[in-house]
């Protein structure tokens, strides 16, 4: 028996500040819509989120990115993905978003490269494509954790 090629990814697709935030849906945990961040002082950190009796770091892609956004938003949510590295002590982060998610079946022929603006020489984006008219941003994820995991001193 022959298994059909795999020639798409389904993706989720979320509004930041500027641009757009692009990642496979299968690491999705949750979207947040009504969670309370407790503030931290560490740099990098955007706070903590309270999810499911756990306390899991978030993120702004901006700020980790040293663009201006305003993190006063009262349209934030919170993203919980699950990692992708295999540091115990870090099985969730949250990178903090706007509006609602779109769904998407990304095919490698729908990607354009986009070398406009700044963020697409942050450490923490991947990629800086297009997907027809939206700029998307394809996080960095092992960066992230392990940026994460080095600022909040988690053992392996």
């Amino acid at each position: 028996m022959k298994l059909p090629s795999v020639d798409s990814l389904k993706c989720a697709v979320l509004r930041l500040h500027e641009g757009n935030l692009i990642f496979p849906i299968s690491l999705l945990a949750e979207l947040v819509t009504n969670g309370e961040l407790e503030d931290s002082t560490t740099q990098g950190l955007e706070g903590w989120l309270t999810w499911r009796s756990r306390r899991v770091p978030v993120i702004a892609l901006e700020s980790l990115c040293k663009t201006q956004y305003d993190s006063s938003s009262t349209d934030s949510k919170y993203l919980i993905l699950h990692t992708v590295s295999t540091y115990m002590g870090l099985p969730f982060i949250a990178i903090r978003v706007q509006g609602g998610m779109q769904i998407v079946d990304l095919k490698e022929d729908n990607l354009r490269n986009d070398y406009s603006g700044n963020l697409q020489r942050c450490p923490y984006v991947a990629r800086q494509v297009r997907i027809s008219k939206l700029l998307c941003f394809i996080p960095d994820l092992p960066a992230i954790e392990k940026m994460l995991v080095e600022v909040l001193q988690i053992k392996s």
